[in-house]
């Protein structure tokens, strides 16, 4: 039997950027640019957070083939992971030195080990809830392509490679917390938790960056901060439908039908012979969802 489902696939792309990243390299405006620093500042703490709680599972797993996809789930996490972090010194730490430092999320790892303590298995019910978040946001970035229209190819191109992955392996976390405990309490305590680190943690690298473009004394930085996540057409307001999805007691991340805006970039990627060629793919102006 194959290592990896084969439904779920780890692509190990390489993404170089120039040293010469614009500063406001999102549609060189501050407000998304922001937003998205912010984002690729945590994005490899969280898929460090899931690899090192799923790979727990994989001794206890007596489904085959929940045990692939999780080995595939794995894999993928550790290239998201590694990409991110290797994108962070072209596009943010070169304008931003002051964010130039390890985000932890201490706090959640402290309450997290407290939970553990009495419920053993509560890490994979926060694995499930930061993977919902993951998967919800790539529906929206494929959805909506408009959110990358003015960005160049070689920045968006990673944010559409991680996109496609977090939507091929959605399922996995959850049903490995499923397989393990599956208290619905546990499972919104989690997804509870899990929103407060995030909607938290996501004020301090803007207010920074904000400071460091001595742009955190006007009202109006503010406003197009807020305008770009929660306006008519704004990044969290457009997730709020499918978050709150997760509450319901027979939630499962299947029920989120939205194969189709991966099928053609995943059919597409599996005839290239190698990476580089996947790489320019993805770069490529071509609107494949």
């Amino acid at each position: 039997m194959d290592k990896y489902a084969s439904h779920i696939t780890p692509r190990a792309i390489k993404f170089m950027l120039s040293d010469n990243t614009p500063k406001y390299w999102h549609s060189h405006m501050a407000a998304p640019t922001y937003t998205f620093n912010t984002l690729a500042l945590y994005l490899p703490i969280l898929e460090r957070m899931v690899v090192l709680s799923l790979k727990q599972s994989l001794n206890n797993l007596p489904n085959m083939v929940l045990k692939q996809e999780v080995q595939s789930l794995i894999a993928q996490e550790a290239y998201h992971g590694s990409e991110f972090a290797k994108m962070l010194p072209s596009l943010v730490y070169q304008h931003y030195p002051n964010l130039n430092q390890k985000y932890k999320f201490k706090f959640l790892g402290a309450l997290a080990f407290s939970i553990n303590k009495v419920l053993p298995n509560f890490h994979y019910a926060l694995s499930a809830a930061g993977e919902h978040f993951t998967a919800i946001s790539a529906d929206l970035f494929l959805r909506r392509p408009k959110i990358f229209e003015n960005v160049a190819p070689e920045y968006s191109a990673i944010w559409r490679w991680h996109a496609i992955e977090e939507i091929e392996h959605k399922t996995v976390a959850f049903d490995v917390y499923q397989h393990f405990s599956g208290n619905y309490i546990q499972r919104i305590l989690a997804m509870i938790i899990m929103t407060l680190v995030f909607s938290t943690f996501m004020f301090k690298p803007i207010w920074l960056m904000m400071r460091h473009d001595n742009e955190h004394r006007k009202l109006k930085a503010y406003k197009e901060v807020f305008k770009y996540q929660w306006g008519k057409r704004g990044l969290w307001r457009g997730l709020l439908k499918p978050y709150f999805f997760y509450y319901h007691p027979r939630f499962h991340p299947k029920k989120i039908k939205n194969d189709q805006l991966i099928k053609k970039w995943t059919s597409a990627l599996s005839k290239q012979e190698n990476n580089q060629s996947r790489l320019a793919l993805l770069q490529a102006n071509e609107k494949l969802f």
